[in-house]
Parts: structure tokens; C-alpha cells; sequence
């Protein structure tokens, strides 16, 4: 029996009645193409929106902190933008190397991971607040822009979180659904924050509301999603969970680094955790699914 990978497969939903559509592999490809070309598209305006602040020549805010060492000096700005930029480029190498990973390999893990690869990218958005803030716009309009990187980044959360249920054994014939789930809970989760629309953030995003919590929901994701993978170790005996667990608790405290802080040693040490994290999980993930 041969499969045409181009026409949706229907299985039985829970209980034998009706059915559901399954996302089929080639719906799946066309979903990194359409992640990875909008991924290329936000790294590119990132860079053009952050040349005035990668010179000596941008504007300058009374909010805004410095950094030097060694006789060299930088403005939080010039960092937080740095921060932002190599969060968009990681975006869009992660959806490159899913891309070429899984071609005729399926993985739901996969699927929801490439959603929270997106939501990094739009951390490009900080360096849209500061250009606003130097072009002399509306309060609002900066106030929309910090709500709309924070709640591609409560999505990313929410997306990440059902890759983890989704290796401890969750079974989900739409994660089509799951992945829209995920986005309205961040879009809902970042209106219901409260912003303080006269301070910024050193990473340029206005100030808001629960800091220390917004941390420690990182940290509380980072643990959960550890303990779903390696729930999916003793299920289904695949030691290779292990091994992604370690890489996804590194995507998530990589991230956390460069979300939250802009001096450069932190920047190392998130793009180091990205790298290392995305490595382990995708690697790890296409050599178990290979052989399934």
C-alpha cells in the first residue's frame, strides 16, 4: 500500500466517532517554507532598523544604561538591538536546518518547535520600539509594539510546551489547533499585562509589569518540558530523550538570556545555549524519527 503524502489521511477520533484531519508531511514542508521565508523577511528588516544603533550616532535616551571593559564602551541600545538581531538570525537558521532535516521525516515536536523558532524572531520588535521612541511617536504605538513581541514570545511558550506533551505521549490529530491555541493564549497573556508607558526596558521594550514572575515561568517551562521528555524515556524506552531534554532546557534558558538581559557576556552565553540546545533537539529528533 502506497501513501500519497500530498492527500490528507483521515483516522478515527477517540471513541470511533468521526473523523479528524491528520497533517499530512507535505502540508507540513509547506508550513516551514511559509516560517522560514517570513523568518528571512524579519531578520532582514531587523538589521535595516538597526543600523542607527550599531553607531555611535543613534539617538540617545535617559534610560538608557552603558558597558565597558577594556577600554571599550557600548549603550545598552547598541546591545539590546545586537541581542535581537542574533535571536532573528538563530530563528532563521533553526527553520533552515528543519527544513533540510526533515524532508521526509515527520515529528510533531518538530512542528510545534518551529512555531517557537518564529516567535524569536519577532524579538525584533525592540528595535522597532526605539525608533519609534527617537521618531517622536504616540505612547500607543510603541505600547502595540511591546505587546506584540511579548505575545509572540507567550506563544512561543505555549508551543514549546505541547512539544514536550507531544514526546511524553499527548496524542493531537490537529496541532494545527494546538499551535492557534498557543498563539491566543500569548495574545491574551500579553494584553492582560500591565505596561508602564513612561519607562523602557533596558532591551528597549517598555516596561512591564511582573518581571520575576515572567522568569519564573521560564523556569517552571524549562522544568516541565524536561520532566515530559523524560516521562517519554521510560514510555517508550527511547534514550534519546534524554538527550533533547538537555537540548530543550538550552533553547529556553538561551532564550531567556537574550530576551532579558544585553550585556555581552550574556549574549554569549545565550547564543552558546542556543546553538548547543538546538543542536541536541533537532539532531537527536531526526535520527529517532528516521527510523520510526
Amino acid at each position: 500500500m502506497s501513501l500519497d503524502h500530498n492527500r490528507p489521511l483521515r483516522f478515527p477520533v477517540s471513541g470511533g466517532q468521526g473523523y479528524s484531519w491528520h497533517v499530512t508531511l507535505s502540508t507540513r514542508r509547506r508550513s516551514y517554507w511559509f516560517l522560514f521565508v517570513l523568518s528571512v523577511l524579519i531578520l532582514g528588516a531587523a538589521v535595516v532598523m538597526s543600523l542607527p544603533y550599531l553607531s555611535k550616532g543613534a539617538h540617545s535616551d535617559p534610560a538608557v544604561l552603558s558597558w565597558s571593559a577594556f577600554g571599550i564602551s557600548f549603550e545598552s541600545r547598541q546591545l539590546a538591538a545586537l541581542g535581537a538581531i542574533l535571536l532573528s538570525a538563530f530563528s532563521t537558521s533553526l527553520l533552515f536546518a528543519i527544513l533540510v532535516s526533515f524532508r521526509k521525516t515527520a515529528s510533531e515536536e518538530i512542528f510545534f518547535l518551529a512555531f517557537w523558532a518564529l516567535s524569536c524572531s519577532f524579538e525584533s520588535g525592540r528595535i522597532l520600539v526605539a525608533r519609534l521612541y527617537d521618531a517622536g511617536a504616540p505612547p500607543s504605538w510603541m505600547s502595540f509594539v511591546t505587546h506584540v513581541v511579548l505575545a509572540a514570545r507567550f506563544g512561543g511558550y505555549g508551543a514549546f510546551f505541547f512539544a514536550g506533551l507531544r514526546s511524553a505521549g499527548f496524542r493531537n490529530e490537529r496541532p494545527g489547533r494546538a499551535v492557534m491555541a498557543a498563539i491566543g493564549v500569548g495574545i491574551a497573556a500579553a494584553s492582560a499585562l500591565p505596561l508602564d508607558s513612561g519607562t523602557f526596558e533596558p532591551t528597549n521594550l517598555i516596561r512591564s509589569a511582573y518581571p520575576v514572575e515572567r522568569l519564573l515561568l521560564v523556569a517552571a517551562l524549562a522544568l516541565i518540558t524536561a520532566a515530559n521528555l523524560l516521562v517519554a524515556v521510560e514510555t517508550t524506552g527511547e534514550r534519546v530523550f534524554r538527550t533533547v531534554a538537555v537540548g530543550a532546557v538550552a533553547l529556553l534558558v538561551g532564550q531567556a538570556l537574550l530576551v532579558s538581559g544585553w550585556h555581552p557576556e550574556i549574549l554569549v552565553a545565550g547564543v552558546a545555549l542556543l546553538v548547543v540546545g538546538a543542536r541536541l533537539y533537532v539532531s537527536r529528533l531526526h535520527s529517532h524519527y528516521l527510523w520510526q
